[in-house]
């Protein structure tokens, strides 16, 4: 059944002549050869007589195909394969008529090890034996590896699953097992109840050796009953995952007035996984440290990612699942709006996490950070081709459509949004929508013309800039596009947002509740005393403030005035340290404002703050005077924390001082902080010599205690930091371990570290951990882009299929480097390259590189002369 007829004409789609109904699909995996057979029956519906009918299919080999039309059998004389459009072409002799049919093919696949498709991941049993299960991953158009079908997401259709599987596995599907029949005695086929209507990139299935733990909704008038799926002897590290997911599947239930569909919610940890997680219906598949977590051996950051992940991916469900964007245009109707609701989930169970002010430090400024570049793009961005739709997993579509779907939602407010939600879920339900689909229910719930307020923000690139000035008792406001490179050009800056402005208090001259600035400027009145812009962060702008107004509000920072809240306070911080970086103001003038802040005690802050001083130091690292004094800088603004915290984690502790004390300890021992560094150490010695002081480091400061014995240390460290790795049980564990090794500081120890994150030894999904470690350490960065060019075939062919980690095996490297001279390095080596599936991340780190250079080319000596002198 096809819902809507894409209207563009330059999709690379298939033609619409025929269209399917039902697939009635046999898996039969072989775990061992790496391979399965296939044997597909799809009732179509023939719209106009044809004798071709062209179908999506990639790395499968077709034994035949055949139509089924009454008791006529006509069978496909051949087969022609595009490798481009990814389509197998059957061709008949006889006129295929109008009407309905059965298409049968049967075929053959490989089961890969590139994390997409249907594809094997390995393992280890308890034994130390080498095992591998067997699992899919098909968005965005990887179903066509799996079977041919239709592998467009508004041709949607029901499915009848069957795997055949050896007896002592378990096979796992989209629904619940109708029935079980024995093939032959060491075989068995899973028979799987028929789907709802669905596009084919949800559809899922799981083979290996599973174990699982169970809960059930009680507020739900059908009960669904949910189960967290893992390896032999890790389910009990899934019984967190297991305890929200009830809460959250009726929490959304409530909110989207409409029920959980579907009669079970399995999830499953997969060893090799390429994104965080995959939220196929019924099915939902992830990375390891994305939904297993165990309360005695985790960091505590990994509960606040499972949280947020699982949170996540049960929004899509109703969001995604349910409603379907028409094309990937629409992508980020499924994953903005994922990312904003599964955020209200977490804060609606964990109230005591500051989600939304983590939101703000983490998903709002990851969006700005990425629109800032002229190499962004909408977040409605025009996708044609196959090839395009994995680069648009980005920042834009996950988190600036988070930030301005909460930007609405405050507009609007939450309880009118969600009741347009609630229309528009009901109108499109099993069946496909557009972001225009969803501005109508909004404008009648409302009764507001909500796409008059969001089609800036949505299809045109970038954000503004709010510049505040102030003069006789008049505060003049101006809006301009934003580009960190700070050179926007007059036909670049030519849009007018709707910018709702939040100034607080609320000037007495702006008459509009929502104080939305429609125009290019605007004035009023100077307020009494301090006053601030974008109240709560809820805008999706940065703010410009002049010199007098940042000394008032800091003066209210310094006094914990209620002026500024938690987010409030966070935001500061992220403007101003931005708008330095981009030169519309002065470094200095943030390293000002920070000092305001010597009396913070919340971790959100915290965190920011640390992030935004060790950028500084990291961008400026070859100026090795300017570097030391930015390390004395943080160790002066950290010391006191540093005594107050300690490392010592007090049983029934919140969880956010928990938090806290990793930042303060990090940052410290980063900067060289003497006492961190000596307690690093002794502490170091304890854990490695004595199994049974195991508890002398805590799971949340493990990986800092390596980093800084790792930056003070040398290979006797480096080894057992490395042997903790190789040895450790859980892969959390091994993640912390993997990012700690990057801050090893000898030449050769680097050069290990580099070859260890191609090795077998690292899961292909886990470089990019590797490569985060290396990039943070400022003796290792240009050689780890050297190794990234030496070795660019091996990585290119393994990350070729990925949904974004050949991107980011590019990105990474470059992130933090400052020397113009590598714009031309790294456009001479990729000039001759197909770039295709990575052009918008290498457009992305090339800018980033003329950003930080042009930083370090306008600053160097005034912040160093800000420094010498404030006697850092």
């Amino acid at each position: 059944m096809c819902n809507k007829t894409p209207t563009n004409p330059n999709r690379v789609v298939l033609p619409t002549n025929v269209t399917p109904s039902h697939y009635t699909l046999t898996i039969t995996p072989d775990l061992k050869e790496y391979t399965f057979g296939g044997y597909v029956e799809i009732n179509i519906d023939i719209h106009e007589p044809t004798k071709t009918i062209l179908i999506n299919t990639k790395e499968l080999t077709i034994t035949y195909g055949r139509v089924e039309i009454g008791e006529t059998t006509h069978e496909a004389s051949s087969t022609s394969f595009d490798e481009h459009r990814e389509t197998t072409t059957f061709t008949f002799d006889n006129e295929l008529p109008k009407g309905p049919a059965v298409f049968n093919i049967l075929f053959q696949g490989i089961l890969n090890d590139k994390m997409s498709g249907f594809y094997r991941s390995s393992y280890k049993d308890a034994e130390g034996n080498p095992k591998v299960m067997g699992v899919t991953q098909f968005e965005a158009t990887e179903a066509r590896r799996a079977f041919p079908c239709w592998d467009e997401p508004a041709v949607k259709a029901t499915f009848s699953i069957k795997l055949c599987v050896p007896t002592e596995l378990v096979a796992l599907s989209n629904m619940p097992v109708e029935q079980i029949t024995a093939v032959e005695p060491e075989e068995m086929t899973y028979h799987f109840e028929k789907t709802p209507i669905m596009s084919t990139y949800l559809i899922a299935w799981a083979v290996g050796d599973f174990e699982y733990v169970e809960s059930t909704t009680t507020k739900l008038e059908n009960p669904v009953t949910c189960r967290v799926y893992t390896l032999p002897g890790l389910k009990e590290q899934g019984q967190f995952a297991v305890d929200i997911t009830p809460k959250i599947l009726e929490y959304f239930s409530e909110i989207f007035g409409t029920a959980y569909p579907l009669p079970k919610l399995d999830q499953i940890a997969v060893p090799d996984f390429d994104m965080g997680a995959m939220e196929n219906w019924g099915l939902v598949t992830y990375r390891t440290v994305a939904l297993l977590f165990d309360e005695k051996t985790s960091d505590l950051r990994f509960k606040e990612q499972v949280a947020s992940t699982v949170a996540h991916e049960l929004a899509h469900q109703w969001f995604g699942n349910l409603v379907t964007m028409e094309w990937w245009d629409h992508l980020w109707l499924n994953e903005g709006f994922a990312t904003w609701v599964g955020t209200l989930a977490v804060d609606h169970i964990f109230p005591e996490w500051d989600t939304w002010p983590t939101f703000i430090v983490s998903d709002v400024q990851r969006g700005i950070a990425l629109d800032s570049l002229r190499s962004s793009h909408p977040i409605e961005v025009p996708v044609n081709d196959p090839h395009e739709i994995h680069q648009i997993f980005d920042a834009i579509s996950y988190s600036k459509g988070a930030s301005v779907i909460r930007m609405l939602s405050n507009w609007l407010t939450v309880d009118v949004f969600l009741a347009g939600i609630r229309r528009y879920l009901k109108k499109h339900e099993y069946s496909n929508a557009t972001t225009d689909d969803l501005w109508n229910a909004l404008s009648e719930e409302s009764k507001i013309d909500v796409r008059e307020f969001m089609n800036t923000w949505t299809r045109v690139i970038g954000i503004p800039i709010i510049d505040v000035t102030e003069a006789d008792g008049v505060v003049s406001v101006e809006q301009h596009r934003y580009l960190s490179t700070n050179d926007v050009k007059p036909e670049e800056d030519e849009t007018i947002w709707w910018v709702p402005m939040g100034v607080h208090p609320k000037p007495a001259s702006i008459a509009d509740p929502n104080q939305t600035l429609k125009t290019r400027s605007l004035k009023f009145e100077v307020p009494e005393g301090a006053y601030l812009f974008n109240k709560d962060y809820s805008g999706v702008f940065r703010t410009n403030y002049p010199p007098s107004a940042i000394a008032r509000i800091g003066k209210e920072i310094l006094s914990g005035s209620d002026l500024l809240g938690l987010s409030d306070r966070a935001g500061l911080v992220a403007d101003i340290s931005s708008l330095a970086k981009s030169g519309h103001t002065e470094t200095k003038n943030f390293l000002d404002l920070v000092q305001y802040y010597k009396n913070e005690n919340t971790y959100v802050v915290w965190e920011l703050l640390s992030q935004r001083v060790s950028e500084i130091g990291a961008i400026f690292a070859a100026n090795a005077t300017v570097h030391q004094q930015v390390l004395h800088f943080q160790r002066n603004l950290v010391d006191q924390m540093v005594e107050k915290l300690g490392w010592e984690f007090p049983e029934g502790e919140d969880y956010l001082t928990s938090r806290l004390r990793n930042v303060i300890l990090r940052t410290a021992g980063r900067a060289g902080h003497v006492a961190t560094i000596a307690e690093a150490k002794r502490r170091f010695k304890i854990f490695t010599s004595d199994a049974s002081q195991e508890s002398i480091l805590h799971p949340s400061i493990r990986q800092t205690a390596f980093e800084v014995v790792l930056i003070n240390g040398g290979e006797e460290e480096f080894r057992q930091v490395l042997k903790y790795f190789q040895s450790a049980p859980k892969q959390d564990q091994q993640v912390v371990a993997l990012l700690a090794l990057g801050a090893v500081q000898q030449p050769e120890l680097i050069a290990e570290v580099q070859a260890l994150a191609i090795s077998e030894h690292v899961r292909p999904q886990d470089i990019t951990y590797a490569l985060a470690g290396l990039s943070s350490n400022a003796k290792a960065r240009l050689s780890t882009w050297e190794f990234i060019k030496k070795n660019w075939t091996l990585i290119s062919d393994r990350y070729k299929s990925s949904m974004g980690l050949l991107g980011l095996c590019v990105k990474y490297p470059l992130a933090h480097l400052a020397d113009k001279a590598l714009i031309q390095d790294v456009t001479e080596f990729f000039a001759e390259k197909d770039t295709k599936d990575f052009q918008r991340a290498l457009d992305q780190a090339i800018e980033g590189l003329n950003v930080n250079s042009a930083w370090v080319e306008r600053e160097q000596e005034s912040l160093g002369a800000w420094l010498t002198a404030n006697k850092y």
